[in-house]
């Protein structure tokens, strides 16, 4: 194991109702809560996962989806390492809304963050509003837009389908980008010193 403990801020998107305040109660404390409570700005736990052989900390930003919190949004994206992005695959609306979420985090953040794309609520399929190909289809075409690979996963906070996966496989795309990042100043470090001399 790693001695570093990497903290990594993740904020976590979509309309209100989607089951954002469900994924990060499941991931952070082990539970699911039927009683829908409205986020009002902001909400966050912590969970600390094993990346890779690294330990590694995520302070997970639940934020609020409803349109009439989204000018406190701007400040939560401010530091964050990643993202996903939550629809509703019962309300094709949260589904049509991807891109404006997609669009804030780049624009808040100043560039593209490594990001997931989840159908929430795949224990509903009897009431499927979404079709099972549009989710892969819109991560296709938000990867080509920001030039980053973005992963889609359905899951399910109630039944804790694939929620693990998520943030791991987001811990891992984290991870990855600060490495890269970290290359980077090191091999602009060694470049200063032979500007230097």
């Amino acid at each position: 194991m790693s001695a570093g403990l990497p903290i990594c801020k993740v904020i976590v998107v979509g309309d209100g109702a989607v089951g954002k305040s469900s994924i990060t109660i499941r991931t952070c404390f082990g539970r699911f809560d039927a009683a829908y409570i409205m986020t009002i700005g902001v909400d966050f736990g912590i969970k600390t996962c094993e990346i890779d052989d690294v330990s590694m900390k995520m302070q997970i930003w639940d934020t609020a989806g409803q349109e009439r919190f989204h000018f406190l949004l701007g400040t939560y994206y401010k530091g964050a390492h990643g993202a996903l992005i939550v629809y509703d695959i019962t309300r094709s609306s949260s589904y049509e809304n991807i891109p404006m979420w997609m669009e804030n985090i780049v624009k808040n953040i100043g560039k593209p963050i490594p990001t997931i794309l989840i159908g929430n609520k795949s224990d509903l399929q009897i009431l499927r509003d979404v079709p099972p190909d549009a989710g892969p289809k819109m991560a296709k075409t938000l990867s080509a837009k920001y030039g980053l690979e973005i992963p889609f996963c359905e899951t399910s906070a109630k039944t804790n389908e694939n929620v693990e996966l998520v943030f791991l496989e987001l811990g891992r795309m984290m991870l990855q980008d600060l490495q890269k990042e970290a290359k980077k100043v090191e091999e602009w470090k060694e470049r200063a010193k032979v500007d230097w001399w």
